[in-house]
């Protein structure tokens, strides 16, 4: 059975939706660790769009077929099982940090980001 590994693009169901929320079967980046995942059996990601806006959240992925974006402002939590987790690819070298770049301001972290190596 395919867990999630941090890093990992994978289609995930974002059905059920409300309000403004992303929807349909997906892919996502996988940002938490495969010891979590397997252990709770969820997953913290990011969708993946093919609706690029350029906003300056949005992180272009490169290594799919269509020009996409991983949605930082949109970080979720599922159980992988029940979303229907599938592998898709490995992040190319450097999306995992650069979406965590993005992320970590959102929620008040960027006194972090030059300690962890995380910044420009």
């Amino acid at each position: 059975m395919y867990i999630p590994k941090r890093g990992d693009i994978c289609w995930l169901d974002f059905e059920p939706t409300k309000g403004k929320e992303i929807g349909k079967y997906r892919p996502a980046l996988i940002l938490s660790h495969e010891t979590y995942n397997r252990l709770t059996g969820l997953v913290m990601c990011c969708p993946v769009s093919s609706s690029v806006r350029g906003s300056l959240t949005e992180v272009p992925v490169t290594n799919l077929d269509a020009p996409c974006v991983v949605a930082t402002t949109l970080i979720q939590t599922f159980d992988w099982r029940q979303r229907k987790a599938k592998f898709l690819i490995e992040s190319e070298s450097g999306l995992y940090n650069e979406v965590l770049a993005r992320l970590i301001p959102l929620i008040g972290g960027e006194h972090l980001l030059s300690s962890q190596g995380l910044n420009k």
